[in-house]
């Protein structure tokens, strides 16, 4: 009799997880018999110091479900309440973590901490219909609950989101609303990178120009247009007071925010605003994101006062315990050849220039320690190995690097690009980066961040968590793209951070995502990432597959993105023209998936010499623009000018159906022509416009016999460089 309940219990709890689909996964879960319904008398009773959580769950609660759901923190327990309470003994459970106990008559959340409760909230809000989330009720849900026992506690402490407001700035709103989703998925930090080359984003009283001068960029600003923002002026920042706000409203979902100010690199923002923190140099050299003057100068003391007060306005704003200093991506060309910093150096006896780079850390350390928090860096900061071991890392170049700071004996966070990046792309034809990894769903939830390596005790408590990053280079467009690269795959990065290792399995994850989890975050207004079709040409025949058994597939037959008013596929398309089609999933026909060409287009690849009017960059080579290779591209050593120009020259008139101009790095939106015209030749000689481009791209039906294209710069082109690639010719 006892293996048959046992065996009753395991079904139960199978059935549930299935039914119900939570994310993250909780660590036990064991369905019971009966069911729980609420009713117009059902309470919330609390418990002393969770309160706060239950008039959260009631105003959930009362926008979909429509009952009253009083709050009360005193009286006797009747059937149809609801029971939230902090735990007296706080062994019972790890940090954050919850019972949550549904039978017949009431619904028990316990925790040992506050923190715990709400994420108890959390899951039982998953439990419920999707509607939950927005209020916009049909009717017809079924707001009863099966009956189930739930332990639940996190792998990690620390689960975190990288938001990136300098390249693209978001409003408080916006901040808020990420803030709400990543509660919803039992994430507790925000790191916020607040300061780069492209934006200071934070007021700094003492320092006003900052703002006034370093939160804009434009044609009349002190930072050039970039990363989208174009011929206008665009940035912003964010108040003291409404940083208190972001603050206030984060430590109510249990989140804590870490701020970022990057240094000594990544500094643009800054040294535009003030010039005089620039070393004295002559050194004009690009670092890797294509930017020049944007290192602090090391050897100036005076920077360091400066960079003492701002810090000391930062931290005042900032509760919590850790303060992150960057530190990554110097290009230490200014050093080498700045009196104030090779005195530095001599004074020092310091024999490497990149030596600087960790006396400078060592002395940010020194006045983080001064405003009474810990300092965090990237894994650069430990690279010359004399950092205190109560600094802490934020690893992104590797998890082994992750893993080797830990080993150093510093806490680590890890956020390796190659698996947490979320601005890369998720197909090799999608919107993003791609010089981490092509990052798909599965590749993020196959992350662990131990690498299957067995740590000590010891080393297991250096690893504080995980996170994921969101930079901002490529996310101006279209609209909502920050949602569409975040979700999804937070959804995976979550249950990274939260359940075992042993008991995560991709299959189970991805069931649960698409049964439930897409119906949830819809109803959260997350314009989320809809999985494409599968699309194969075989034997003069498009097959097509469906992501999932229940998802509508639209397909337009006349090279355009198919929309709603395209017709449902339902059979496989014979044809001889498959480059003519694309195929799309919609989810409830408000979502798009990423779009599938029935097959690539051949292009034609005349013979074809070219003229340039500016130097390129060393080992850029001009046979890159007609060798017909898709991932080959140059790039000006300098910015564009008005007049300058590439001329392609073909050997023979052209007879083409239409002529494709694509600007900037291969598939990466990045470098293009800001401001140009394309014109073609019928004599090789006179030149007659086709268009101006528009984010760089412009495609054009020539007459017969076109003899030369030509792209020509107009006088708003700001970048340091410009990338040109091939033509793609009908």
């Amino acid at each position: 009799m006892k293996k048959l309940i046992l065996l009753w219990s395991i079904l139960l709890g199978v059935y549930v997880i299935q039914a119900q689909d939570l994310v993250p996964l909780p660590v036990e879960m064991i369905g019971q018999e009966g069911h729980f319904a609420f009713t117009k008398e059902s309470r919330i009773i609390f418990s002393t110091g969770a309160e706060e959580t239950a008039n959260y769950l009631a105003s959930t609660l009362r926008r979909a479900i429509k009952y009253p759901f009083l709050t009360a923190s005193s009286g006797q327990k009747r059937s149809g309440d609801l029971v939230l309470e902090l735990l007296r003994n706080q062994s019972q459970l790890p940090k954050e973590g919850y019972l949550l106990t549904i039978n017949t008559q009431n619904i028990t959340i316990s925790a040992a901490d506050a923190s715990g409760l709400f994420y108890g909230v959390q899951t039982l809000l998953q439990l419920l219909p999707p509607t939950i989330y927005s209020g916009h009720t049909t009717g017809w849900e079924d707001w009863s609950l099966p009956a189930v026992a739930i332990k639940d506690y996190p792998r990690f402490g620390h689960r975190g989101m990288m938001l990136d407001v300098s390249r693209q700035f978001y409003d408080v709103a916006t901040v808020k609303k990420y803030l709400d989703w990543m509660a919803i998925h039992k994430l507790n930090v925000l790191h916020w990178h607040l300061t780069d080359d492209n934006g200071w984003r934070i007021e700094i009283k003492k320092y006003p120009k900052l703002t006034q001068l370093g939160a804009w960029r434009g044609p009349d600003e002190v930072l050039p247009p970039s990363y989208g923002s174009g011929n206008r002026r665009y940035g912003g920042f964010y108040t003291q007071k409404e940083i208190k706000e972001v603050v206030a409203y984060a430590q109510k979902l249990h989140i804590n925010i870490i701020p970022e100010v990057d240094l000594p690199g990544h500094g643009k923002a800054a040294t535009a605003s003030y010039p005089e923190i620039l070393c004295e140099s002559d050194d004009v050299s690009l670092s890797v994101n294509g930017e020049n003057l944007n290192l602090w100068c090391v050897g100036r003391e005076e920077n360091y006062k400066m960079l003492e007060n701002i810090i000391a306005e930062i931290a005042q704003l900032f509760p919590w315990d850790y303060f992150h200093i960057g530190g990554d991506e110097v290009n230490p060309g200014p050093w080498t050849n700045c009196p104030h910093c090779q005195a530095l150096m001599k004074k020092e006896g310091m024999s490497e220039v990149m030596e600087l780079q960790a006396y400078f850390v060592k002395r940010m350390e020194q006045i983080v320690a001064k405003q009474g928090k810990k300092m965090i860096g990237w894994d650069e900061v430990i690279d010359r190995g004399n950092t205190d071991r109560q600094t802490a890392v934020t690893a992104w170049r590797s998890v082994e690097r992750g893993l080797n700071a830990i080993r150093k004996g510093h806490p680590v966070i890890m956020q390796p690009a190659p698996f947490a990046y979320l601005d890369m792309k998720q197909t090799a034809g999608e919107w993003g980066h791609n010089w981490a990894a092509i990052i798909s769903l599965e590749r993020v939830y196959s992350f662990d961040p131990t690498a299957g390596t067995s740590l000590t005790p010891e080393e297991s408590k250096l690893l504080l968590g995980v996170q994921a990053g969101l930079w901002g280079e490529l996310l101006d467009r279209p609209p909502r793209i920050p949602e569409y690269q975040l979700y999804p795959r937070l959804c995976a990065l979550a249950e990274v951070g939260w359940t075992p290792q042993n008991m995560r399995v991709w299959e189970d994850f991805n069931t649960r995502i698409n049964r439930s989890h897409f119906d949830r975050m819809y109803e959260m207004g997350i314009a989320f990432r809809f999985p494409p079709p599968d699309v194969h040409y075989t034997n003069g025949m498009l097959v097509v597959t469906p992501p999932f058994p229940w998802a509508v597939v639209r397909f337009a037959s006349d090279e355009r993105d198919p929309d709603l008013h395209d017709p449902v596929h339902h059979y496989p398309i014979i044809t001889n023209e498959p480059w003519k089609y694309r195929f799309a999933a919609f989810y409830r026909d408000k979502y798009r998936s990423p779009v599938i060409a029935g097959a690539p287009k051949v292009y034609q690849k005349p013979v074809t010499t070219v003229e340039l009017s500016f130097p390129l960059r060393p080992r850029n080579f001009e046979s890159s623009l007609t060798d017909y290779n898709p991932s080959t591209y140059i790039r000006s050593a300098r910015t564009m000018i008005a007049g300058d120009y590439v001329i392609y020259r073909f050997a023979e008139p052209l007879d083409c159906q239409k002529i494709h101009i694509v600007t900037g790095i291969p598939n990466i939106p990045i470098y293009y022509v800001e401001d140009g015209e394309v014109l073609y030749s019928l004599d090789g000689n006179d030149f007659i416009s086709a268009g101006t481009l528009v984010y760089g791209n412009l495609s054009f039906t020539p007459p017969k016999g076109v003899k030369a294209v030509k792209i020509l710069m107009g006088p708003n082109n700001y970048a340091l460089q410009t990338a040109f690639m091939d033509l793609y010719i009908e």
